[in-house]
């Protein structure tokens, strides 16, 4: 059956407008799923943006609280700083035995020039033992980054002190028996205190005369004698070559250590000692393939001044060299050798200067020592020490003033010649904890020839943390 035209054209354009109604009704659909979809995206962001919010908040506040490794080595970053903190110290045990002369009433036990003559009755005194923990150990170290390089700074301190009479002695006094008697208790003390930053060091630390590197390891807390042994403040300088080794410049505290001999008194310093300048020292020093080598000179003043009729003073002067070699393997041989007139406290034997009133002139002292040392490490936790320390009083005019003022003799004159001997070892059972025995013997002879032995066993633990 065959349509006409006018009907086929109708069917023809109601066909067209359905087709039309339909995709309206899809378009409409469409752009409201994509309106939702928007809103889902939008909301989706919201989410994401206030977890991460929460993320960074919890980072922020973890960061706070966690601990981050320090410029130093073993120390950590202070929160919010660029400041590293580093926390140190020993924690130290000594059983001391005396075999010979007791010298424990001298705050310097081990200090051979004060050892007990032969026939005296602290030398009759043998076989005394004690106990003592004084040599423990606190300090605290710290750092920043500055324009002008890393910025140091170390305040550290000890217990060997004595609350009462302001030293170590075991006795001598009653005061140091009744310390004991109950607690047992010693003062806090200072030993180093300073500032670094570049080639600057302000501040309280080992003298600049002073080889550290160089001196042998011993068991014994004061080690031996013959070379300097000396903490205090300081202004130091030093340049650094890469070829030519360390220039050290520093001023360092004076102190006019000079004994004055009074009527029927034993000769000891007297308050009239009256320093103007500060010491001067200058140092060299430089590594090698084999070991280290250094040199230094210092000079600084004698004064007495009573500000009346006594005022006298004479410059002293000091020279020394040291260094370390390795001969095999980890060992390591050193040696320190030191000299000068009126090197006074530079030298690891205190008088250095005396006064003469009869022309009022300051007479000062002319000597010389050397440390040998030798470290031989049979593992990684066990090393064998030995140390050898001497010195000699030259004649001049401050021994002939000792010997007329009778000061050339007796437990605390001037001696001819001290030497001191250091056997010993240190085992490392475990990590941080140091296990050492060593034996002393030590002897002395006065300007008048009177002569002193010491003896000792000394055992030692020691817990280093960080």
């Amino acid at each position: 059956m065959q349509l006409k035209p006018i009907a086929l054209a109708l069917i023809a354009f109601g066909a067209a407008g359905l087709a039309q109604a339909n995709d309206n009704s899809r378009i409409a659909q469409l752009e409201a799923q994509l309106k939702a979809m928007q809103a889902q995206i939008e909301e989706l962001k919201k989410v994401q943006k206030e977890e991460i919010t929460q993320l960074q908040d919890q980072v922020t506040a973890q960061g706070k609280e966690a601990v981050v490794i320090g410029d130093l080595p073993n120390s950590y970053r202070l929160a919010n700083s660029d400041v590293s903190i580093r926390l140190y110290g020993i924690a130290e045990a000594n059983l001391v035995h005396e075999t010979r002369g007791s010298n424990a009433d001298s705050d310097y036990s081990t200090f051979m020039p004060y050892a007990p003559l032969n026939g005296s009755n602290e030398a009759n005194r043998r076989g005394q033992t004690y106990m003592h923990a004084r040599t423990s150990r606190l300090g605290v170290e710290a750092a920043m980054p500055t324009s002008y390089g890393q910025l140091t700074a170390k305040i550290e301190g000890d217990f060997n002190n004595d609350p009462r009479t302001g030293n170590s002695a075991v006795y001598g006094t009653l005061n140091n028996i009744y310390t004991q008697q109950a607690t047992n208790s010693y003062n806090f003390r200072l030993r180093h205190a300073y500032v670094q930053v570049g080639s600057w060091l302000v501040g309280q630390t080992w003298s600049s005369f002073m080889d550290v590197d160089a001196t042998p390891e011993v068991v014994d807390f004061n080690g031996p004698i013959g070379s300097t042994f000396i903490r205090q403040p300081q202004v130091r300088y030093t340049y650094v070559t890469p070829n030519y080794g360390n220039f050290t410049a520093a001023i360092e505290n004076s102190v006019s250590y000079v004994l004055e001999k009074k009527a029927g008194e034993d000769p000891a310093a007297t308050k009239n000692g009256f320093s103007r300048t500060p010491d001067l020292i200058l140092r060299w020093d430089k590594p090698f393939t084999w070991g280290t080598l250094s040199l230094r000179g210092v000079t600084h003043e004698h004064r007495i001044d009573n500000g009346d009729s006594i005022d006298a003073s004479r410059r002293g002067y000091g020279l020394a060299a040291s260094g370390t070699y390795k001969p095999t393997g980890d060992d390591t041989l050193s040696f320190i050798a030191t000299g000068g007139e009126g090197i006074g406290r530079y030298f690891n034997y205190i008088e250095g200067a005396a006064y003469n009133a009869s022309n009022n002139s300051i007479a000062i002292e002319r000597a010389a020592g050397l440390v040998l040392g030798y470290q031989h490490k049979f593992s990684d936790t066990l090393r064998m020490n030995l140390a050898y320390g001497t010195q000699r009083n030259f004649n001049n005019a401050y021994t002939d003033l000792a010997l007329a003022q009778g000061f050339g003799g007796g437990r605390f004159g001037v001696n001819r010649r001290v030497s001191q001997l250091h056997v010993g070892g240190i085992w490392n059972p475990i990590k941080f904890v140091d296990i050492g025995a060593e034996w002393i013997y030590g002897q002395r002879e006065t300007l008048i020839g009177e002569k002193g032995e010491m003896s000792r066993l000394n055992l030692m633990a020691r817990y280093n943390f960080n």
